[in-house]
This record gives structure tokens, C-alpha cells and sequence, in this order.
């Protein structure tokens, strides 16, 4: 599994330098993806801005059909339980050249498989699917590597503020530190768009100095919170690494008593790890959890 692959570059950049992992080929792109009736997406300037992989827009009518009239957080879980089997790619966000809003329901890295289930959990359509994607993964919609959610910090205060995460939530012996955010300014060589200095220089100015508070669970309060946990909740894993705020993330599920994780691993693809708690313990440079809730757009 994929226990020390940051999760930032929109989960996909980091992934390849601490799991060495072949990114698979793209898929063509689906030409229909706007879906009937004449519709006029919102998601770009133009539809050149828009990647579609063969086969989502099919998997993303099957998946709307399980959730309808679901609240947020049981629709997250039947979504995460529906995609298991699902293939894992690496750096799927780079794979396209310049930057694209790219859509795909048919593989997925740990980011974007969360990502694209919180974007169809409030979504009406296909188009509106997209948009929301959109919205989630780049800083005020602009679609665009440096304006790209790198970090988990980021992505979940902008899901906040759209409000498709509950804001600020506060869970049993929740721990706070402080930390910096400079892994990608720091290793600019393990990322190959970094390499183009304009890029390099947006990112390092973005990192300068920046700092954050992270709240998290820590692993000895684990079982003691988890009777606060619910399935649908989004749990990322916060990390000792220098510069990262959190390695990994994924979806958890109840079944009975116990808590289960449901995310995409490198070499395992879209995957149940049995027992949360268990599966945390096992990650290597853990120190707790982070946990979000999933809420209904107001």
C-alpha cells in the first residue's frame, strides 16, 4: 500500500517518489461526456480543458443510481465499497502534458478516489460532477498546476468552504500541531514539472515561510474515538514526514462494531483494509489520523 506516499500534488506527483510505481496509459477520452439535453457545462472555458477517460461517464451513471436519496456520508461509503477492485495509477493528474480537469472513474490514486466520490455525492449530473471535481481540486476553480490543491491542509479547507465538508469538526483526545507545509520547494527534483522555473518559482513562492495548525487523532486515542466515527467519514493519514501535513487517505466503512478503511494502494488498486485502528498502526511514519465528515451543500 501506498503508506509513505505524500499526499500532495494533487496526491499523483509525490506518489512516484517514495513508491516507485509505473503509471499505467490513458485511456481515450469519452467524447459524450456532457450529458443530454443540449447542456452547457460550467466546468471550463472550453471543452479542451476537460479530460474524460473511456468508460466514466458509464461507471459515474451506475454509481449515481446506488446513492439517490442517500445523506452524504452513507452515499460515501456505498460509493467507496462499489469502486473496490478498481486499478491504482500513479500520478494520474500528470500524465496529460499540460494541465487538464481530469475526470476518471476507472483508476484512481488515493486522492482522486476520494476526491471524485465527494464531488458525486452532491452532484445532479454528470456535467454538474465535473464541475464540482473542479471546484475541489483547484484553488477557486482555475484549473492550472500551482493552482492545483497540493496538500490535504488545503483541499479540505476548500471543501469546507463550498460546504461539502463539515467545518472544523472536533473528535474525543483530538491532538494539535503545528507544522510547515515546503515538501515540493524542498525535493524540486523528484517533481518533473518542477522543473520548468516559472512553475518552480509559483510553487516555492506559495511555500515560503507558510505554516499551519493540523488537529488530528493521535494513534494511543484512536479506539477511544472510535465509537464518534461513522461511515462516510474521510480519514487521512497525518505524518512525521518534514513538510507534509498527511502520507494517504481513503474512506471508512462500519460493519458492526468494527471500522474499516476503504482506499487505493499502489499495487493492490481500490482495496478494504479490515479493522482501522489495525491498518493505521501498520503505516510506516504515522502518527495519527485526520477525520472529516461529509455533509449536504447548503
Amino acid at each position: 500500500m501506498d503508506h509513505n506516499a505524500p499526499l500532495i500534488a494533487g496526491l499523483t506527483s509525490i506518489v512516484l517518489v517514495l513508491v516507485q510505481q509505473n503509471a499505467g496509459g490513458i485511456q481515450s477520452v469519452d467524447p459524450d461526456w456532457i450529458v443530454g439535453g443540449g447542456s452547457t457545462s460550467r466546468v471550463s472555458r472550453s471543452i479542451e480543458d476537460v479530460h474524460v477517460v473511456e468508460g466514466t461517464r458509464s461507471r459515474f451513471k451506475r454509481a449515481q443510481a446506488l446513492i439517490r436519496t442517500l445523506p452524504p456520508s452513507e452515499a460515501m461509503a456505498r460509493l467507496a465499497e462499489f469502486f473496490i477492485g478498481s486499478p491504482y495509477l500513479a500520478m494520474s493528474l500528470d500524465q496529460l502534458g499540460r494541465e487538464q480537469l481530469r475526470l476518471d472513474l476507472t483508476q484512481f490514486d488515493c486522492m482522486l478516489f476520494v476526491e471524485q466520490l465527494l464531488a458525486m455525492v452532491s452532484a445532479d449530473s454528470f456535467v454538474d460532477f465535473a464541475d464540482r471535481t473542479r471546484s475541489l481540486r483547484y484553488r477557486n476553480g482555475e484549473i492550472g498546476y500551482c493552482t492545483r490543491q497540493h496538500y490535504f491542509h488545503d483541499w479540505v479547507g476548500s471543501a469546507q468552504a463550498q460546504g461539502v465538508i463539515e467545518s472544523a469538526p472536533v473528535w474525543s483526545a483530538q491532538a494539535t500541531r503545528n507544522l510547515p507545509l515546503n515538501f515540493m520547494s524542498s525535493h524540486r527534483d523528484r517533481y518533473p514539472a518542477l522543473q520548468a522555473p516559472g512553475l518552480f518559482d509559483c510553487i516555492r513562492a506559495r511555500e515560503q515561510g507558510r505554516r499551519i495548525e493540523q488537529h488530528y487523532l493521535p494513534l494511543a486515542s484512536l479506539e477511544a474515538a472510535l465509537p464518534s466515527l461513522q461511515s462516510g467519514d474521510i480519514f487521512a493519514v497525518a505524518t512525521r514526514v518534514n513538510g507534509l501535513d498527511v502520507s494517504h487517505m481513503g474512506v471508512l466503512v462500519r460493519e458492526g462494531s468494527r471500522l474499516d478503511a476503504i482506499h487505493a494502494a499502489p499495487g493492490r488498486g481500490v482495496m478494504r483494509s479490515r479493522s482501522f485502528v489495525r491498518y493505521l498502526s501498520s503505516v510506516p511514519d504515522a502518527i495519527g489520523a485526520v477525520i472529516v465528515r461529509p455533509q449536504m451543500v447548503q
